[in-house]
C-alpha cells in the first residue's frame, strides 16, 4: 500500500472538522509560497530592470561618436525589447527629418529606409512590420526613435521597452552632447588645418612665455620642429634680440599677456634658419585659456621682399636722380654759356659735343630704364634666325668704330664656330653692355677680349676686362637690378646697376645662362660668360618667356 493510500485511509478516519482545517491551511500555503514567488520575480524584474538602466547609463556615459553610441544604444534596446531587431533614427539638425544611424539584429520583411521625412513617417514604417512597434525615445533636438520588430509569432517586452523609454532623457542628452562633440572636433580640425596651412608664421605661448605651439611654417621660418620648440621659452625660439628685433623687455608677447591689449601691427626681426635675421611683421592678441590661464599668439609674416623691394626702389630713386641729375647739370649749363657769352666755332663746337654726349647718356640711362620696364612686364618675344657669332662681333666693332674705342676690342674666337639660332638685335645688346661695362671700368687702353667655345648644346661667350672686379661675395647680385659692387660704388664712376641684369634677362629669354667670375688666367679683372643656343642641336625652350618678379 502506498503513502499516499495510506494517508487518505487516515483522513477518512479522521473527523471532519480536523479536515477542513488542514485543508485550509494548505491553501494558505500555497498562497503563501505563490506570493512570495511572485515577490521574487518582481524584485528580479526590477532588478533586471535596475541592471538594464545602469547599462544604458554607462553607454551614455561612454560618449564617442554619435555612430558609435547609436550602435551600442540599439543593441541594448533591441536586447531589453526581446527583439529580433531594430533600428535607431537621430533627428537632422534643425529639420523634421530622421537619418538612420544604425541598425541591429534580423532585418525586416520591409526594406529598412535611409531616412524618414519625420516621426510619423517612422511611425508608419513600423506598422508596416509584423509586430513593430516605434518607440520615442526624444522628441526635442536631436529626435531619437528607436524601431524594433519580434521574431516571428513572438511579442515584444513591455517591460524592457519601459525601461528604454526610462531611460530616454539621458539617451536624448548623450545624443545631443555626441553631436556637438563631432561639431566640435570638425571645428578643431578645420582651425587645426587652417593654422598648419597658413603661409604665416604662427606661435603660441603660455602666461609663462613657454611656447605651447608652432605652426608648419613657422618651423620653416625659424628651421626647427614643434616638437623642439614646444615647453621652450619664447625668446630662445624666436631669438628676437639675438636678430636685433627687440629687446626681451620689449617682447609684444609679454605685453599682450600683461595689458590684455592686442597689437595690431609691430615690425620685428626673428632668428632665421640659417641663422640670419628675418624681418617680419605681425600682430599679437592675448586669449584666455580653459586649461592652464591666459596664452597669447602671434602670427608673424616674412617681410624680406617687401624691405628689399622697398630698398629697391628708394635705390632706383636715388640712383635714376643721380644719373639724371649729372648730364642735365652739364646741358643746362652748356646751354647757357653758348646763349650768354661769345665764344670762339672752336669752343662753341667743344661745348655742343658735350652737350650732345650728356644727351647721350640721358638717352642710354632712359633706354634702361625701358628695356627693364618691358623685360619685367611683358612677355619677351625672340625673333630667332640662324646666324654667325663672329658677325654679331663685327656688327659690335662697326658701332665702336663710330662711337670711339673700337681698338680695345680684340676678338679671339676660332674659324670654325658653327651658327647660333638667336635673335641677332637682342645677344648684340647684350655684347655691346658687357663690352660697354669693361670699357667703363677698365683702365684706359686696356684690351677687351671677347672668346666663344662649343660647350655641348651650347656657345660659351665670354667678355674678360683687366677692371676693378667684382667681390666674390657681390656675384650673385650684381645681375640684379639697380645692384652695384661696393667697390664700384665709392668710386665716381656712374652706373644704373641696370646693365647685367638686362644681359641676364636677355640670355635666360635664349634658354642660356650667366655667370660672373674671375679671370682664368690669374689676372685683376673679371670674366663674364653667358651661353646661348647652337643652331643645330638647339634646345627646347618655351617662347615666349615669362618675365619673372625682381628677385630680393
Amino acid at each position: 500500500m502506498s503513502a499516499e493510500t495510506d494517508r487518505a485511509g487516515k483522513r477518512a478516519r479522521e473527523p471532519g472538522p480536523h479536515l477542513a482545517e488542514r485543508d485550509a491551511l494548505q491553501a494558505r500555503v500555497d498562497s503563501l509560497e505563490r506570493e512570495r514567488r511572485r515577490a521574487f520575480e518582481d524584485a528580479q524584474h526590477e532588478a533586471d530592470a535596475l541592471f538594464a538602466q545602469y547599462q544604458l547609463s554607462q553607454l551614455v556615459a561612454s560618449g564617442g561618436t554619435v555612430a558609435e553610441l547609436a550602435a551600442t544604444v540599439a543593441l541594448e534596446l533591441v536586447r531589453l525589447a526581446g527583439a529580433a531587431g531594430g533600428v535607431l533614427f537621430l533627428g537632422e539638425a534643425g529639420g523634421p527629418g530622421l537619418d538612420q544611424v544604425a541598425a541591429v539584429g534580423r532585418a525586416p520583411a520591409e526594406p529598412v529606409p535611409t531616412a524618414v521625412a519625420d516621426l510619423d513617417a517612422g511611425r508608419a514604417w513600423a506598422r508596416r512590420l509584423p509586430g513593430g512597434r516605434a518607440v520615442v525615445l526624444s522628441e526635442t533636438q536631436p529626435t531619437v526613435a528607436l524601431v524594433v520588430w519580434p521574431d516571428g509569432g513572438a511579442s515584444l517586452d513591455d517591460d524592457g521597452l519601459r525601461v528604454a523609454l526610462l531611460a530616454r532623457h539621458e539617451l536624448a542628452v548623450a545624443f545631443a552632447s555626441a553631436r556637438l562633440r563631432e561639431a566640435l572636433e570638425h571645428e578643431r580640425h578645420e582651425l587645426g588645418a587652417i593654422v598648419d596651412g597658413a603661409m604665416d608664421l604662427i606661435l603660441q605661448v603660455d602666461a609663462e612665455g613657454l611656447v605651447v605651439r608652432l605652426n608648419p611654417a613657422g618651423e620653416r621660418v625659424l628651421g626647427t620642429t614643434a616638437t623642439l620648440a614646444i615647453g621652450r621659452p619664447c625668446a630662445d625660439v624666436l631669438g628676437c634680440e639675438i636678430a636685433g628685433g627687440h629687446e626681451s623687455a620689449a617682447c609684444p608677447l609679454s605685453q599682450v599677456l600683461a595689458t590684455g591689449v592686442p597689437i595690431a601691427y609691430r615690425e620685428t626681426a626673428v632668428r632665421g634658419a640659417n641663422g640670419a635675421p628675418v624681418r617680419v611683421a605681425g600682430g599679437y592678441a592675448a586669449t584666455p585659456s580653459s586649461g592652464a590661464g591666459a596664452r597669447a599668439t602671434a602670427i608673424l609674416r616674412d617681410i624680406s621682399a617687401v624691405k628689399a623691394l622697398d630698398e629697391l626702389r628708394e635705390g632706383f630713386v636715388a640712383t635714376v636722380s643721380h644719373e639724371l641729375r649729372t648730364p642735365l647739370a652739364l646741358i643746362r649749363g652748356y646751354a647757357e654759356t653758348l646763349l650768354h657769352l661769345e665764344l670762339e666755332p672752336d669752343e662753341q663746337h667743344r661745348y655742343l659735343e658735350r652737350i650732345d654726349e650728356a644727351s647721350g647718356r640721358l638717352a642710354a640711362l632712359v633706354d634702361q630704364v625701358l628695356d627693364v620696364t618691358h623685360l619685367q612686364a611683358d612677355p619677351l618675344i625672340l625673333d630667332r634666325a640662324p646666324t654667325t657669332f663672329a658677325s654679331i662681333v663685327a656688327r659690335l666693332r662697326g658701332e665702336l668704330d663710330v662711337a670711339g674705342g673700337a681698338e680695345r676690342l680684340v676678338a679671339d674666337l676660332p674659324a670654325d664656330l658653327p651658327p647660333v639660332e638667336v635673335d641677332v638685335v637682342r645677344v648684340g645688346q647684350v655684347l655691346s653692355n658687357l663690352v660697354g661695362n669693361a670699357r667703363k671700368y677698365a683702365p684706359d687702353g686696356s684690351p677687351i677680349v671677347v672668346g666663344a667655345a662649343v660647350d655641348g648644346p651650347w656657345l660659351a661667350v665670354t667678355v674678360d676686362d683687366a677692371g676693378v672686379g667684382i667681390p666674390e661675395e657681390e656675384r650673385g647680385l650684381v645681375t640684379e637690378p639697380f645692384h652695384r659692387a661696393w667697390n664700384v660704388r665709392e668710386s665716381r664712376i656712374p652706373g644704373t646697376g641696370l646693365g647685367l641684369f638686362i644681359c641676364r634677362r636677355l640670355v635666360e629669354a635664349h634658354g642660356g645662362r650667366l655667370d660672373v667670375m674671375d679671370r682664368p688666367d690669374g689676372r685683376p679683372g673679371t670674366r663674364v660668360r653667358f651661353t646661348l643656343p647652337l643652331a643645330e642641336a638647339k634646345p627646347v625652350t618655351p617662347e615666349p618667356v615669362t618675365p619673372e618678379p625682381i628677385r630680393d
